[in-house]
């Protein structure tokens, strides 16, 4: 589920029900079905939303749930799940891997915070949450990255800043890409210098469409660390002015489309008018993973996959 989406169902539901019952996932290994960051809510009358990674850990999360909207006094706490197979500490799955799940109550109290994160989310302005042992706040600040402190019982969670995907061009594959990265939860902002394509009047999913010189438009991309930027214009000339225009810029991602054999020919000629090679290298080029992607709808999935590995990269 979106983040947006996600809050704005939390607190509809505490106007509905006056309180809900949230587990986030605090800490995991990768070997465990859930991640870092992971929610899933159950309300009083069993609505149950979002998720913890699935499996026996979900459905011991959601009884844990229900039982704590019966208590009559609430403080947060946090569980250790093992996954360690046939183990005697063990729940029993064999991931081999441990989550820590923190549980809370939110209720109407806390309702002028979750519409602080909503207002966050929607302009995108960074800042984040943090759960203690008897607290749940939300700061607007920016934090490095989600982290939690087992020995201090505090966990952070980065929130409203979203990472942002430039697509210049939005012919079929525009189009295509854009419907992955909407489901992605990513912000997705169209480029193209046609104001009459009928692939632009059919994308919905795109947050914004902007007709613009390409090249020009290059100007508008905001540098950070939650930007990426996708060449595929119609043609190798305007490929090659986006991607001129876009190798000195401070962003976490930058592809495009085309063959070996086209890529070739753009960069010899990049080099030729004085770009220095070693620019180059962090484009990626021919884009996405190799899977032998054909149509617009394959080519979307690659790309979207190598996207997700560039932004999930362990540093």
């Amino acid at each position: 589920m979106k983040q947006l989406d996600f809050w704005n169902k939390i607190r509809e539901n505490i106007v509905s029900h006056k309180k809900l019952s949230l587990a986030i996932v605090f800490d995991a290994d990768h070997s465990t079905p859930g991640r870092q960051g992971f929610k899933m809510y159950v309300t009083p009358d069993g609505n149950v939303r979002g998720s913890v990674g699935g499996g026996l850990v979900e459905s011991m999360v959601m009884d844990e749930c229900k039982a704590n909207l019966k208590k009559k006094a609430f403080k947060s706490y946090f569980k250790e799940y093992k996954l360690l197979g046939k183990a005697e500490e063990s729940i029993g799955m064999i991931c081999n891997g441990v989550q820590i799940i923190g549980f809370l109550v939110l209720e109407e109290k806390h309702l002028p915070l979750i519409t602080g994160i909503i207002e966050s989310v929607k302009s995108h302005k960074e800042g984040y949450i943090q759960v203690k042992e008897n607290d749940f706040k939300y700061v607007e600040e920016s934090i490095p990255k989600d982290s939690f402190s087992r020995e201090e019982f505090i966990y952070a969670e980065r929130v409203g800043a979203k990472n942002k995907v430039y697509i210049f061009g939005g012919g079929h594959v525009g189009l295509a890409i854009s419907r992955v990265m909407s489901q992605l939860d990513f912000y997705v902002i169209v480029i193209d210098s046609r104001k009459d394509v009928n692939t632009l009047v059919e994308n919905t999913f795109a947050d914004e469409i902007v007709i613009k010189d390409f090249v020009e438009a290059t100007n508008d991309i905001i540098e950070d660390k939650y930007s990426y930027v996708v060449i595929v214009t119609p043609g190798h000339i305007q490929d090659k002015g986006v991607l001129k225009a876009v190798l000195s810029k401070n962003v976490k991602y930058i592809g495009m489309m085309g063959s070996a054999s086209k890529v070739g020919t753009v960069y010899k000629e990049l080099v030729a008018e004085g770009i220095n090679p070693n620019y180059l290298s962090r484009v990626h080029s021919p884009i996405g993973i190799k899977i032998k992607s054909e149509t617009p709808e394959e080519i979307a999935i690659s790309i979207a996959a190598e996207i997700i590995g560039i932004k999930n990269a362990i540093k």
